[in-house]
């Protein structure tokens, strides 16, 4: 009988395979090759108590439970209650399915035997303070996003239009024209995220700037007047809370723009400039060697954002920086009310300068929401409360590969998919978006090439994950384009331009959601079948006695499924309900 694989045994003391669970309970998490092991207890006790006291330790035992499998890696997991010293020492005894038994402690993973506790060296949990679990404010968990590029949403107010500006899609989108989207627009249509569900608004920049993105911010204190008043925008605030939405605002903290009277000052000044260490700048004079690319220089005397030469980064370890932009955050929040920022670029930050606007921001607002996108700090990041939120994009990645691109099978998938959720805590899974597309990548219907089925199966599966779904504006109505700035198209208001498919589609989700949100934010998430063969996949959310399962077919053939007893029929698409046979990109959502 093949042995256990002792190399695929790993557990994280200091990552997120340990977390706080509330105020005196801790989660614990390891990971081994798929059934290779048959059963684990985690070994706990006081950190005090032997070995190495004058008594032999007796800990304490505890059943783990298989929590996420996939076909080849399989991951466990079990919360126990903390000592009432706050501190824990512990060990795992695995029992494999070939038979032997194993302790399993920091140093070393050796056969089971009568005093191997005698000679234990356990992971240690150091004193915890009460409180220190992660925390998220409470409203972010039962959100659902809604991604807006404000100059492509709606015109609200022709008042506030810029003379060039373009009649509403009548012409394509291009990086320089203006169509017009404003404040009041997106005022005007509150009742239109109300059915979809939409609690949770991202908007793009509503500061002064050249673009008709705003990410190029030439006065970050004022709302571009082409899209209104700040009278308008604290309206617009006013009026989201009162049914119930938070608003985020998205912006830029690591860089200016190298046309900013920060930066001029210092091209003109250099070394005399009251601005100079503002920026990171390793040599003098201030130049650059341009290329074909306007934006593109790899030859820049000054530290930039990518490699652009006219967004010169910021010294965020300056005090003068920090307090420059600390206060600009705080009038926005003191002002306006809003409820949060997504930090753009956020690998341009370092831990120390997000730890401490996190801490700011609280103090100014409890429950303000600091969001980013993710990269492989994220995790770090969000387990340890530096942010709030993220939106996933290692996961989206995942999800298109097996979908949309074919590159990966189901199983790999699976594989992916646990791995990137088993990267945070439990309780930060929550606080994680999933957004399948956006302003700087195709349209969701042109990923699928115009294939509605396969766009709303995707939506339909990160609709039941234990994440947070995050809409771009005009998704629902099937706008189309691929590369900036055809992905930016105006939103199609006209029932005869929409997909009223995809519309009717999205509305069904959204009261999905909504009905199920205990068992979609709570619930266990578990794996039951999977073929790469047939290519398809089912899993179930389950909690407090209620459990939803779930069925997808991406293979061409259509597969047999089986109503269990007593279930309800959710949701579907391609299921012949004669045939009891789900389709090519068909699925079952059934309450079982």
């Amino acid at each position: 009988m093949i042995k256990m694989e002792k190399a695929a045994i790993f557990h994280d003391a200091q990552g997120a395979m340990v977390f706080e669970t509330g105020v005196n309970a801790i989660t614990l998490h390891f990971r081994s090759k798929h059934e290779d092991v048959a059963k684990a207890e985690l070994l706990y006790g006081d950190m005090y108590d032997g070995p190495g006291s004058k008594d032999e330790w007796h800990p304490t035992v505890a059943k783990m439970k298989l929590i996420l499998r996939s076909s080849s890696i399989d991951f466990w997991g079990v919360t126990v209650q903390l000592p009432k010293t706050r501190r824990l020492k512990y060990a795992f005894h695995l029992i494999a399915s070939s038979g032997e038994e194993y302790l399993y402690d920091s140093h070393k993973i050796e056969l089971y035997t009568a005093d191997s506790l005698t000679h234990t060296a356990p992971f240690i949990v150091p004193y915890s303070y009460p409180n220190e679990a992660f925390k998220q404010p409470a409203w972010i968990q039962n959100t659902l996003w809604y991604h807006i590029l404000i100059d492509r949403f709606a015109n609200g107010d022709p008042h506030s239009d810029p003379e060039d500006v373009v009649e509403w899609r009548t012409k394509e989108p291009s990086s320089t024209n203006f169509f017009g989207g404003d404040l009041q627009g997106i005022k005007d249509h509150l009742d239109h995220f109300s059915a979809l569900g939409v609690n949770g608004l991202i908007l793009s920049p509503i500061f002064a700037a050249f673009s008709n993105h705003k990410y190029d911010v030439v006065d970050p204190y004022n709302v571009d007047p082409y899209f209104g008043r700040k009278e308008d925008f604290k309206g617009l605030i006013e009026e989201t809370h009162q049914r119930g939405m938070h608003v985020i605002l998205e912006m830029v903290l690591d860089h200016l723009m190298d046309f900013s009277l920060q930066w001029q000052d210092v091209k003109q000044k250099g070394e005399n400039s009251d601005f100079f260490k503002w920026f990171i700048i390793d040599s003098l004079p201030i130049e650059y060697t341009p290329t074909d690319d306007p934006n593109f220089s790899t030859d820049i005397s000054y530290r930039v954002k990518g490699n652009d030469p006219h967004q010169p980064k910021l010294n965020l370890h300056n005090a003068e920086v920090r307090h420059y932009l600390f206060d600009l955050i705080k009038y926005w929040i003191t002002t306006f009310d809003i409820d949060g920022f997504k930090i753009m670029d956020p690998q341009e930050m370092d831990r120390s300068f997000l730890n401490a606007l996190m801490q700011f921001v609280q103090k100014i607002k409890s429950g303000f929401c600091l969001m980013s996108e993710t990269n492989s700090q994220t995790p770090a990041l969000i387990n340890n409360s530096i942010l709030n939120a993220a939106v996933d994009q290692d996961m989206v990645h995942i999800l298109k590969d097996y979908f949309i691109q074919k590159k990966i099978n189901v199983a790999e998938m699976i594989t992916a998919l646990n791995d990137d959720m088993m990267k945070y805590k439990a309780a930060s899974q929550k606080s994680l978006l999933l957004q399948l597309d956006g302003p700087y990548s195709a349209r969701l219907i042109s990923l699928c090439e115009e294939d509605g089925q396969l766009a709303r199966l995707l939506l339909a599966f990160i609709y039941l994950l234990p994440m947070s779904p995050s809409l771009y504006y005009g998704t629902e109505f099937g706008l189309k384009g691929r590369k900036v700035p055809a992905n930016r198209e105006c939103m199609p208001w006209k029932a005869s331009e929409q997909d009223q498919t995809m519309y009717r589609f999205i509305k069904l989700l959204g009261e999905f959601r909504s009905e199920n949100n205990l068992i979609l934010n709570e619930g266990s998430f578990n794996w039951v079948q999977f073929s790469n063969k047939n290519d398809y996949l089912s899993f179930t959310r389950s909690s407090n006695g209620k459990r939803i399962f779930a069925l997808f077919n991406v293979g061409y053939g259509s597969i047999k499924f089986v109503f269990p007893p007593k279930s309800r029929l959710i949701l579907s698409q391609n299921l012949l309900e004669e045939q009891n046979r789900i389709g090519h990109n068909g699925f079952v959502i059934v309450e079982a």
